[in-house]
């Protein structure tokens, strides 16, 4: 990948150059952002510019034969570490299990996120794992030479994955590579890592997408009209992945606005029988899913409390999220909407610790139905 074909994050581009240029090249580099945003690509491209045989001075030669396996991900050197799951009878579950359906989607969409990993393996309700396998597996690897370039390159997506047995394994390699060894790893989350790797780390962080550098990479790249392309960009709010996903599927954002409406009136009525099938049906739709209408719900109840200012302007919402919010927001105010947002986030945080979805939902419904009747203070 081309640093090129990468909207934005001009800076961090020119910095990641830089380093190789003048052979300051840190060690281990950590690579951060939000969902969607550009933070593999960049990895990528930059392990391709370090290899690359005819490097010039901004990018890639991208026809050499080290650039070559790059544009396939399939580089000797270059060693591929990411969640998988103990799916297909495999019981002791390393990346190079799946490294031809992680190349796949990654090629597709460099921009995915763990949720179209998991809907590309057919198991949403599993949680895919770093485990220790990999850690012995990758400790054997770099005891080698290198097979063909001066560097070895050992990307790690979604290191927050990694259980601690995992980092513990990994943390005196990665404090002390053997030499041309460089670990990038590629993370959402980096609390959720050991204090004692991201220590050891030079962070590298990457921006979220304007509305301009999406608007133009749906243009050029997805061949989207302009005046849809705008519209899609506002409402990625950053996430080129979800712009992807939207220019492909137009109904797609409006899904969970539906399931969140009847949510909502399930809750208000306080329809006990129908909230069983709601419990039912969520519970089935898979973790990474939930997870996504969690954080639709927050943004929701968020978007209420910004039109209870009256400051409309800074909403970034389709017309018919507006529709809703408008009438929706005289149920979330003050008084609730504290409330409210704890338990969604509480809720967010139980599911990605694999608790028992129908508990949780059924317990989140019973106290939006308390919360959801909490009156407004009237001002004096």
């Amino acid at each position: 990948m081309l640093f090129a074909e990468i909207p934005g994050n001009k800076i961090v581009k020119q910095k990641l150059i830089k380093s190789v240029q003048k052979q300051r090249i840190a060690h281990a580099q950590l690579f951060l952002g939000s969902l969607g945003n550009a933070k593999l690509p960049l990895a990528i491209a930059f392990a391709q510019y370090l290899n690359c045989e005819k490097r010039g001075e901004i990018d890639s030669c991208n026809s050499c034969h080290s650039c070559l396996m790059y544009n396939s991900l399939s580089h000797p050197d270059f060693h591929l570490i990411f969640p998988v799951m103990k799916i297909n009878k495999i019981k002791n579950p390393v990346s190079d299990n799946f490294i031809s359906q992680w190349r796949e989607v990654v090629l597709e969409n460099p921009y995915l996120s763990l949720t179209d990993w998991y809907q590309h393996l057919g198991a949403e309700n599993k949680q895919a794992v770093i485990y220790k396998d990999e850690a012995e597996k990758l400790q054997k690897k770099v005891a080698l030479k290198n097979y063909e370039s001066a560097y070895r390159v050992i990307l790690i997506w979604m290191p927050e994955k990694m259980n601690t047995v995992t980092a513990n394994k990994l943390l005196k390699l990665i404090e002390e590579p053997p030499n041309g060894t460089f670990f990038l790893m590629v993370s959402e989350d980096f609390e959720k890592l050991l204090p004692t790797i991201t220590s050891r780390m030079q962070i590298v962080k990457t921006k979220a997408f304007s509305i301009e550098e999406i608007t133009l990479f749906l243009k050029t790249k997805k061949g989207v009209e302009k005046e849809k392309a705008q519209k899609i960009s506002a409402i990625a709010n950053g996430n080129i992945n979800k712009a992807i996903t939207l220019s492909q599927n137009e109904t797609e954002e409006n899904t969970w606005l539906n399931d969140f409406q009847k949510w909502m009136q399930i809750c208000y009525k306080i329809n006990l029988s129908e909230l069983v099938n709601w419990t039912d049906n969520i519970s089935k739709i898979g973790r990474e899913n939930q997870k996504e209408f969690l954080q639709y719900a927050l943004k929701i109840i968020r978007a209420c409390l910004i039109a209870n200012t009256n400051n409309q302007n800074i909403l970034k919402l389709q017309k018919e999220e507006e529709n809703f919010v408008s009438n929706f927001t005289p149920f979330i105010h003050g008084e609730n909407s504290i409330s409210i947002s704890n338990r969604l986030e509480k809720t967010i945080y139980a599911v990605e610790r694999n608790a028992n979805p129908k508990i949780l939902f059924y317990e989140l419904s019973l106290q939006m139905m308390r919360l959801l009747k909490v009156k407004r203070k009237l001002a004096n």
